[in-house]
């Protein structure tokens, strides 16, 4: 989402006409790919997951 937002100075529009610079809590991401060379393609699957929100520690305890 960095990447296609430009560091966040072009945020992009999602499908439900919201916008948005960075993932947030709840959001799942998707990332597949593949290689290809002279016509023989490879994929390496898909990986998936949510993100959570940060867990807040106390350290001085």
């Amino acid at each position: 989402m960095l990447e296609i937002a430009w560091n966040a100075t072009k945020p992009v529009t999602l499908k439900g006409g919201e916008t948005r610079s960075f993932i947030e809590d709840g959001d799942t991401v998707i990332m597949k790919g593949y290689s290809e060379k002279d016509g023989i393609r490879v994929g390496f699957g898909e990986v998936r997951g949510k993100v959570l929100p940060a867990l807040n520690f106390d350290f001085d305890k």
